[in-house]
């Protein structure tokens, strides 16, 4: 017998019986506020009664499939509704009822029923006025202009999220 189909067939073999298992998807991250909250991959991908989350360090098009499943279930609902961003007077109320739950919450850390949120969201209205936009914050997850602003409105985008990320955290890069 060749010695090389030999060795072949021990590798092929060892290798078939050594393959690592798959990551679990029920593994949790710890986000910097101290609060557990569920990896990408169960957000994406809650169970059948829970609404899903969107999360700090999600990317663009993780939100964007959250979103579309809710806009698929209205679709769903209320097949006779025109349009393709959905609205309330798009789609029947018993669609939005149907498909209440697939609308994505927001992040913990943003969330108004997060006991720390209002003092964080506090915190990031002072840091908009550290870095130079004029706001005034209007109540705990609200605020608005103070006057006219000096800065170019990619600055101030710039601004939102790096305060966003410095006093709410969550992963975000």
């Amino acid at each position: 017998m060749n010695p090389r189909l030999v060795i072949g067939a021990a590798v092929l073999l060892l290798s078939a019986c050594s393959q690592a298992a798959p990551p679990s998807t029920n593994v949790a991250s710890l986000q910097s506020s101290g609060v557990v909250a569920p990896s990408s991959s169960t957000a994406a991908k809650p169970d059948d009664g829970e609404q899903p989350r969107l999360r700090m360090d999600m990317t663009e098009e993780e939100k964007k499939r959250l979103h579309d499943a809710h806009t698929a279930c209205l679709a769903e609902k209320d097949p006779d509704a025109k349009g393709e961003i959905p609205t309330r007077r798009q789609y029947s109320e018993e669609a939005w009822k149907a498909c209440a739950k697939k609308w994505p919450l927001p992040p913990w850390e943003m969330d108004s029923k997060n006991p720390a949120f209002a003092d964080n969201w506090h915190k990031n209205v002072q840091c908009l006025n550290s870095r130079g936009m004029k706001v005034i914050e209007t109540e705990p997850g609200s605020w608005t202009y103070d006057g006219e602003q000096t800065l170019p409105e990619d600055q101030r985008r710039k601004i939102e999220e790096d305060c966003e990320q410095e006093v709410f955290g969550g992963g975000r890069k």
